[in-house]
This record gives structure tokens, sequence and C-alpha cells, in this order.
């Protein structure tokens, strides 16, 4: 779904999948799609999928900003969740941004 238009509206209906009962693994490139901070807010939701033990969540080229990525560091208190890889390049994260990120990764040592 990379370079598309999906836009904080699609982000918000891709973390609907946070409901869906039996998903273990997901993988959603959504490199380059004006995504800002209430995209990133409800895709943390995903924190709350039941099953999830994998997550790759690839968000290059939005416009995630500092809100959204604070809204991001809450992935790292979903409670099944072993793997985490979230790339956020070129996202105008600023300082509270990274700190709020930083801080979640430090205390929860348990993900990869």
């Amino acid at each position: 779904l990379r370079f598309n238009q999906i836009k904080d509206s699609g982000a918000q209906a891709l973390a609907s999948l946070k409901d869906a009962p039996s998903l273990t693994t997901l993988t959603l490139d959504l490199e380059g799609n004006q995504i800002g901070a209430v995209g990133a807010e409800a895709l943390a939701n995903l924190k709350d999928t039941p099953s999830l033990t994998n997550l790759t969540l690839g968000l290059r080229f939005n416009q995630v900003g500092n809100n959204g990525a604070q809204s991001l560091s809450a992935l790292w208190d979903a409670p099944l969740l072993k793997t985490l890889a979230l790339t956020l390049q070129n996202n105008q994260i600023g300082d509270l941004g990274a700190i709020a990120l930083a801080r979640r990764m430090e205390q929860n040592s348990s993900l990869k």
C-alpha cells in the first residue's frame, strides 16, 4: 500500500484489524500515504489486537509528527507482542515524539 492516498481515514479503517481475534502477525507498509497524528493514533490501537505477537508497521514519509509518535509509543504496551518493527523516517517528529518513543522502548525491554 506504499505511496497511495490512504491518509488518516484509511489508517483508521486499517486499524479496525485490531478486532480480528486470530490475527497473530501483521505487516503494513504505509510509506508515503499522508498519514498524520490522527491516523497514527488509530494505528496505535493495534496494541489491543487479542492475539497479535508480531507487528511491522512502516510509516516512512508521512506526517505523524510529535503527537502521532507519542500515540504510537503505546504499541509497546501490547500484552502479547514479541516483535515490533516501526519505521518512522521523514515524519516531522521532534524532541517530544522521540522522547516518548525512547521512554517506551526503555520501559519494555522484552520486545525485540
